[in-house]
């Protein structure tokens, strides 16, 4: 680490580092620690999010032991892991080992009769007066 103008740059050096599963596996240690961060400062959401694009690129393998680490980094922390897997992936994760039917919760977003997100119907007004920005 170096000081820098806008905060110290911190640089990770990972053999095969100009691989982007390597690049993103990264990204998910950083995030791990900062939540480990939060917790000890007691400051924070109380949750880790990652978006199913963190693994893109990473071999099933290498997401499926994120996924456990994740899940038990996160239960010692007390705090809740969410993660957004395509169903490919998911599927690839479990022949890996990781066990999608305890930690994985089904949702389906429809824009159906009846359909909505978080009980609101689909549509910029309802949306929008449920805090949502569209």
């Amino acid at each position: 680490m170096s000081r820098g103008l806008t905060g110290p740059p911190i640089r990770i050096d990972i053999p095969r580092q100009d691989k982007e599963g390597v690049s993103s596996m990264q990204i998910f240690c950083f995030d791990i620690t900062m939540a480990q961060l939060m917790v000890e400062r007691q400051s924070g959401p109380g949750f880790l999010i990652h978006d199913s694009h963190l693994f893109d690129g990473v071999d099933a393998r290498q997401i499926s032991r994120a996924l456990r680490t994740a899940g038990e980094i996160c239960g010692e922390l007390q705090i809740q892991y969410i993660t957004m897997l395509n169903t490919d992936i998911a599927a690839e994760a479990t022949r890996e080992g990781f066990a999608t039917d305890r930690a994985a919760m089904t949702v389906a977003l429809s824009d159906q009769e009846g359909g909505g997100l978080f009980g609101r119907p689909f549509g910029s007004a309802a949306l929008l007066g449920a805090g949502v920005v569209a």
